[in-house]
């Protein structure tokens, strides 16, 4: 079986693939298994402080498109939501720079994925966005990075419309550091940042972030906790369970359709 997330070592680099590029790298119970056995690596690496750089990308078209539609269908999202928050928790606790270089869609859990990182850069292609609450999903296990990673004011726009950002958006009001004009320019600038990250002292850069974390609440892991809560608290209700099966319906009679 193919692995759906992969992490490779250039010491003192690690990259983490998202690698289910079909399903546009989806946050399946597979992706979920291989995306949390690569952070055990990428944390043994840090543990040995070989490794001070995590760059995090995605495979094929797009960086992660959200959660499985089809395992929340079988009563999958609380679990997902659980395990989205306590990834996205690993992330900004890691004793790494987290890096993201984002092509295509980081929808949903995805741009959660994007908001616990420490430095992002976005493609022409770039979307951000959460467009979950047609499938009665509220977002709020992302604002405890969200928020402090933008603004309030931003980071409650973008949960609460379900509008998309493009990579330029996404600089505007902080969620990205940088856009670039096409694919090759995305790769080579994080590239470069992370060969500039890898040359600086690794302490350095750890103290740093954890004042960095301290300073904008993150440090602190009971508002993790309260932000899980509050998705989690409407994750078995009624209204998802019929909303889900209606969307679950529509995409099954358009497959039928092109059959």
């Amino acid at each position: 079986m193919t692995n759906k997330a992969m992490v490779q070592f250039d010491t003192p680099i690690m990259t983490v693939v998202l690698n289910d590029p079909d399903r546009r790298n989806a946050l399946s119970h597979q992706v979920f298994d291989d995306f949390e056995q690569c952070l055990d690596e990428v944390e043994t690496a840090i543990d040995s402080e070989s490794c001070h750089v995590l760059r995090i990308r995605g495979e094929g078209p797009a960086f992660c498109a959200g959660f499985d539609l089809e395992a929340m269908a079988h009563g999958a999202l609380p679990s997902f939501l659980e395990r989205l928050g306590a990834i996205c928790r690993r992330l900004r606790h890691l004793e790494a720079v987290v890096v993201a270089e984002v092509h295509g869609p980081a929808l949903a859990g995805g741009c959660a994925l994007v908001s616990a990182c420490d430095i992002v850069h976005a493609g022409p292609d770039a979307a951000f966005g959460y467009p979950v609450h047609r499938l009665g999903i509220s977002p709020a296990v992302s604002l405890a990075t969200l928020v402090p990673g933008t603004s309030p004011g931003a980071a409650r726009a973008l949960t609460l419309s379900g509008a998309f950002l493009d990579a330029d958006a996404a600089v505007r009001i902080g969620l990205a550091a940088a856009a670039h004009p096409d694919r090759a320019a995305l790769e080579d600038a994080v590239t470069t940042l992370c060969d500039r990250l890898a040359a600086m002292d690794a302490a350095t850069l750890r103290a740093t972030k954890r004042f960095q974390n301290e300073l904008d609440g993150t440090a602190d892991g009971d508002v993790f906790v309260a932000s899980l809560a509050a998705s989690l608290a409407i994750a078995s209700s009624d209204e998802f369970r019929t909303r889900i099966e209606r969307v679950i319906a529509k995409k099954r009679a358009k497959e039928t359709d092109r059959d």
